[in-house]
């Protein structure tokens, strides 16, 4: 799936409208989550849909499309024009979504630190290859990945799984280098992130074919919460 099929066949409106078959919301899922400046355009048709759905219920649309004299056409016509202003204004001016997965730990923003770190590899005789304990809020978990494949640049992805679930996909970064020990380094924002089983994925980002590794990572809540 590319952009000129997605603007072709109205994939945004009727994603939103829960109309895209199975094998076309997968693919569409697919193309966005490589592509962040899909995911500001779903959001912005979903808030002119939601402005629109207000000025339905305050009984405001029905008076804009009713038939009325010329001389006070205008009036309902600033009315919508002002509701759309509105609404574009407020998905300008709205608070960035901080990232839950980042490669570099200042760009979690705020006052920041690690509150834990853990090696993610390869482990026999155990179902996950690392357990996590959530630290406080305001600190980052770092996680260093061992992949089983090289690679110049690296990309790995975040998944949630749920039992009798698809998997959740939730983060993506690329452009990824490993350090001299081999290690791919990511931090997750421990305030962002809930208890249960993720599944990382780390490929090559240059799409060679290399078969990608999968590890499986269980978050436990905090101490104080246990028992």
């Amino acid at each position: 799936m590319d952009r000129q099929y997605i603007d072709d066949n109205h994939i945004v409106a009727r994603y939103l409208a829960d109309q895209l078959a199975d094998p076309e919301r997968a693919a569409f899922e697919s193309y966005y989550l490589e592509h962040p400046e899909m995911l500001r355009e779903i959001e912005a048709t979903a808030r002119f849909k939601a402005g629109l759905a207000q000025l339905q219920d305050s009984g405001e649309l029905a008076a804009l499309l009713k038939r009325t004299p010329w001389y006070a056409r205008w009036r309902y016509l600033a009315v919508a024009a002002v509701a759309i202003v509105v609404i574009g204004v407020a998905f300008l001016i709205r608070a960035p979504t901080p990232p839950l997965m980042v490669a570099n730990l200042t760009a979690l923003g705020g006052p920041v630190k690690v509150g834990s770190s853990h090696a993610v590899l390869r482990r026999r005789g155990s179902p996950f290859d690392a357990e996590v304990t959530l630290p406080e809020a305001g600190e980052a978990i770092e996680l260093r990945v061992l992949p089983e494949l090289t690679a110049t640049r690296y990309r790995l992805s975040l998944a949630r799984l749920a039992p009798g679930e698809d998997k959740e996909q939730l983060a993506l970064l690329d452009e990824l280098s490993a350090d001299e020990d081999g290690m791919v380094n990511i931090y997750l924002d421990a305030s962002r992130i809930a208890p249960g089983d993720y599944e990382i994925t780390i490929s090559d980002d240059e799409l060679t074919g290399a078969q990608p590794s999968q590890f499986l990572i269980r978050i436990l809540p905090p101490s104080d919460d246990i028992g």
